[in-house]
């Protein structure tokens, strides 16, 4: 061999082996590359998770909060009441106990949540009250809440921590009010609440296995703990707390949040902790992590076994490309890259729902806006749209909202300025309404910046695996049973004789005498087997020329089992064999990817079904191929939403942009389901969707609303959702000058029926006495229950004495004896205190006056109404 042969010989096994090893590198670099997309996609799932674990626990802790200060102020409010009675009877200066225990009676018999309510001289003997037969008073100089209140000059009443009764031996918390006049101290006025009944409240809430709610004190004494499934307890004043908390407590004592493992159950939990506004109370709520994470534990070991198998298929590619030259090399690199611009499809972004006011100052907003624009609620709330907007300014804004009406409704995309200076593009849907008179915007804004670029990447990797495809040098035809010609691309076709060849032609009938038989062979092979084993022939057709190739065939079968057809790549053995079976190799992988069981994919051709895979039959509930050729409206849960989708993906890409909404779609069984719907357009007649299925988040979400604003026994309004409607219709009344009354309705009787039939009757009674009430008044007015027998009707517009009949109508309505059962009729009464507006604008204020007016129709003499500044 000559010497400059042997060369290049050599330099040809190196280069070789440098490829060799580049490969290997390359392998290497893609897997470390692949393990830490799949951390960073983990990581960013799991913050997800826990930023909805503890949204999830921030409301439990913020309802329990409510509903503890709430049953707190009405205790209160009657000590206060009870200690201004008892001031005008002469306690200390000639009253009699028997005037004495039966007002205390009176005011304890309205008061279903309390265990005592009995009042001390100013020695600390328990004289008056519920106590039980004992020839001694109780003495409760030894309690601190005696000294405190004893020596206190603040308005705010004396709370205890958790202490044993004396009367009933029950624990129970203090609450307690001094009698102190004339610069006298007099006794002590006190109720005591069990720490049971806390536990009743935290047995309302819809918690699931291992979520926990619990109370305790301002120096951390346990006061109540509930958690469903869990057999642990703790005892009542128990001090022993996580240091999360502490650390959690000594930043911010009125609310936050923090992770930790319980000392009870050892379960570790994301937990939120609350303030009880004006009582010194600490309530946290928290929600299992092993339990709200498994879904993310799901997720995580789906995605490790996709970035495996991907490295895996990497490899296997890798062992091929080995064998091309250094020409196909580059262009099997290129076709690795497409594959991993492909992978971006998975990226999704926020959204963020708000409400902005005609002057275009936001009222409200979600979290997740405010996490879109890296800020905050209360740095965002009362800010005007130009202080986000990166294109409009104030002048522009106000111009376009003079121009709103009622029931415009727009979807366009604009760009938003986050909190560091960066701007976003942002998919916004927004819809005008008109709620008490008022204009209001709604709006749905989604962070469309990541989904752009990606769009954009696969467009372009989309156009240059079609490029590669239509230039590979293979062939790739398909044979039926008999070995007739099913379909063949256009290089097989020019290899077997162009345009001449027909379906009704057998591949064997243009291939030489030498390998006909070989042929025969591998097809008998294929057709008892998955795969058949390569082969090389010779074509020798009448219209070209002859050409060897080697042929690799899969076989195709129906769901029987039965062979169909063969799949069989065809490639010229001079130059291009290697590359072609590469290509197959890649379209195998696209077909498993889009065959994937997590995103529903679907094509469509003139709005029908030209394409679609597993995961979007399964889905909608169809077996395979029940879709093709479906009319995309057919899929739609109404006609309105049918027009509404035609007409926004019209716009939206007729302008070349993509589409992207929560649509309702309909099963095959007619069930609707909600999905994440995700458009493109590939040409003219041709669009490509992807779908998630969201059903279950929209029904959380609406059943989470739901629970946070309305009584769990009754369905009205709670206290929250009532103060929130009071302040609408105070601001609507300051505005058009009319009036509004604050009704609070307290049952006469109740208690009765209560205690001499069990509290199950008395919740159907309740609930009877609920459905009289909202039949009775307007369809403007609104009823809520604020607990136990207590219910408050806000009334407005009115217009004179509109009021006075609304109020008469229910007082008939309720004096109607309700049958609770069979053979069981029950009369309740009403007692009516009523507050009118007058120009006020401050709700909480008229509740109080409200409820100040219905206790002294009930000392009148029950069943009556009795006005805030006189009595009817």
């Amino acid at each position: 061999m000559p010497l400059n042969s042997a060369i290049s010989l050599r330099r040809a096994e190196q280069q070789r082996r440098q490829l060799r090893w580049l490969l290997i590198g390359g392998n290497v670099l893609f897997g470390a590359a692949m393990t830490a997309l799949v951390i960073s996609v983990l990581a960013s799932s799991r913050e997800i998770h826990e930023k909805q674990a503890l949204s999830t626990a921030e409301q439990f802790a913020a309802i329990a909060s409510a509903n503890l200060q709430s049953e707190l102020g009405v205790i209160d409010t009657a000590l206060r009441i009870s200690v201004d009675d008892l001031q005008r009877a002469g306690f200390g200066a000639g009253a009699s106990a028997k005037d004495i225990n039966t007002s205390l009676a009176a005011k304890h018999s309205v008061l279903d949540t309390v265990e005592g309510f009995r009042l001390a001289d100013e020695n600390g003997l328990v004289r008056w009250g519920n106590l039980a037969e004992s020839s001694e008073p109780p003495n409760i100089t030894n309690r601190d809440f005696f000294h405190q209140a004893k020596e206190s000059a603040s308005s705010k009443p004396v709370v205890s921590g958790p202490v044993q009764s004396r009367v009933s031996g029950n624990w129970v918390v203090i609450v307690a009010r001094p009698l102190a006049w004339g610069g006298k101290f007099r006794g002590v006025l006190y109720a005591t609440v069990t720490v049971d009944h806390f536990v009743d409240i935290f047995k309302r809430y819809e918690l699931n296995d291992g979520d926990v709610v619990s109370l305790r004190s301002d120096d951390l004494r346990l006061l109540a703990r509930w958690s469903p499934g869990s057999a642990a307890t703790s005892e009542v004043g128990n001090q022993q707390v996580p240091q999360e908390l502490l650390t959690a407590l000594s930043h911010n004592r009125s609310a936050g949040s923090f992770m930790a493992t319980s000392r009870i159950d050892g379960r570790k939990r994301t937990v939120a902790y609350r303030q009880v506004d004006g009582w010194p109370f600490l309530v946290m709520a928290g929600l299992d992590n092993e339990k709200f994470f498994a879904q993310w534990v799901e997720e995580m070991r789906t995605v490790s076994v996709l970035a495996s198998l991907v490295w895996a298929l990497s490899c296997a590619a890798a062992v091929v490309v080995y064998r091309f030259s250094l020409r196909e090399l580059s262009a099997v690199s290129a076709l690795g890259v497409q594959i991993r611009h492909m992978q971006t499809l998975l990226r999704v972004a926020g959204d963020g729902i708000h409400i902005v006011n005609p002057d275009g100052k936001l009222i409200e907003l979600s979290d997740s806006f405010a996490e879109m624009l890296q800020s905050s609620r209360e740095k965002l709330q009362g800010q005007h749209v130009s202080n986000w907007d990166a294109n409009q300014d104030r002048a522009r804004i106000g111009a376009w909202l003079s121009k709103i009406k009622d029931g415009d409704r727009q979807r366009v995309e604009v760009q938003h300025r986050r909190a560091d200076g960066s701007v976003i593009d942002v998919d916004l849907h927004w819809h005008a309404v008109e709620i008490d008179q008022q204009l209001l915007i709604f709006a749905s804004a989604r962070d469309i910046t990541a989904q752009k670029h990606l769009l954009q990447s696969l467009e372009e990797s989309s156009a240059r695996i079609r490029d590669l495809y239509d230039q590979a040098p293979c062939g790739y035809l398909s044979l039926d049973a008999e070995g007739r010609f099913v379909h063949v691309n256009a290089v097989a076709a020019q290899w077997l004789g162009g345009p001449a060849l027909g379906a009704d032609h057998q591949f064997a009938e243009i291939l030489d005498a030498t390998t006909r038989q070989h042929f025969r062979d591998h097809f008998i092979a294929l057709a008892t087997q998955d795969h058949a084993p390569e082969i090389d022939i010779c074509l020798s057709p009448a219209h070209a020329e002859r050409r060897y190739v080697r042929i690799h065939s899969t076989a195709v079968r129906d769901a029987d089992g039965n062979f169909m057809m063969s799949r069989t790549v065809a490639l010229d053995i001079t130059a291009q064999r290697e590359a072609q079976q590469q290509v197959q190799a890649l379209l195998r992988d696209q077909s498993a990817m889009l065959n994937s069981d997590v995103v529903g994919m679907v094509k469509l051709r003139d709005r029908k079904v030209s394409w679609k895979n597993a995961a979007f039959e399964k889905m909608l509930g169809y077996g395979a191929g029940e879709l093709d050729g479906m009319d995309i409206e057919q899929l739609c849960a109404e006609p309105d939403e049918q027009h509404a989708l035609a007409q926004d993906t019209l716009l939206l890409m007729g302008r070349g942009e993509n589409y992207r909404d929560d649509v309702r779609l309909k099963r095959k069984n007619g069930e609707g389901l909600w999905v994440d719907l995700n458009g493109v357009q590939l040409s003219d007649e041709e669009s490509f969707w992807m779908a998630v299925d969201i059903s279950e988040a929209k029904r959380a979400h609406a059943q989470i609303s739901h629970v946070a604003f309305h009584d769990a026994l009754t369905q009205l309004p709670n206290r929250l959702l009532l103060l929130d409607r009071m302040q609408q219709a105070l601001a609507g009344a300051e505005r058009f000058r009319h009036e509004v009354a604050v009704c609070f309705i307290d049952l006469d009787g109740f208690k009765a029926v209560n205690d001499a039939y069990g509290h199950e009757t008395g919740d159907r009674l309740l609930v009877a006495i609920a459905a009289r009430i909202s039949g009775s008044i307007r369809a403007t007015d609104t009823a809520a229950r604020l607990g136990g027998d207590e219910f408050v009707l806000l009334l407005a517009p009115l217009s004179g004495d509109e009021w006075r009949a609304i109020l008469e109508r229910l007082l008939r309505s309720a004096d109607t004896p309700i049958q609770l059962a069979e053979g069981l009729e029950v009369s309740v009464g009403m007692s009516i205190g009523v507050a009118l507006s007058t120009g006020r604008t401050q709700a909480e204020v008229l509740l109080a006056e409200a409820d100040e007016a219905m206790l002294h129709a009930k000392r009148s003499g029950k069943r009556q109404i009795h006005l805030a500044d006189g009595p009817l």
